[in-house]
């Protein structure tokens, strides 16, 4: 069985292109779903973000932005039991009906 990548909200390549991704969601095989963050290595640049740090919850760092890189970071996480075992789910009624502007949605 193999954890699914969702997109509540549609996936944009704007984001993409600037190296992010913050809306998605990992729903593992036992219905369990997670908020995660993806973006890559070169699109973090603190000091334009105003901000001492950049720690989003359930970040994972790809080398580029793309469905495909998604995906195997998701399932590679999967298999390796280390990632979301740490992280608390959330229920999908609250995904489904969340808006860009309430992301992430609250466990």
């Amino acid at each position: 069985m193999k954890p699914k990548l969702l997109f509540p909200v549609e996936f944009d390549s704007v984001y993409t292109d600037k190296g992010y991704w913050a809306y998605a969601v990992v729903q593992l095989p036992n219905g369990s779903c997670f908020s995660v963050y993806f973006a890559q290595i070169c699109s973090f640049d603190l000091p334009t973000m105003h901000e001492p740090c950049f720690a989003p919850p359930g970040l994972i760092v790809v080398p580029e932005v793309t469905i495909a890189n998604m995906e195997r970071a998701v399932q590679d996480l999967y298999d390796s039991g280390k990632f979301f075992p740490y992280m608390k789910p959330i229920e999908m009624s609250k995904i489904v009906n969340c808006s860009t502007s309430e992301w992430p949605p609250l466990p």
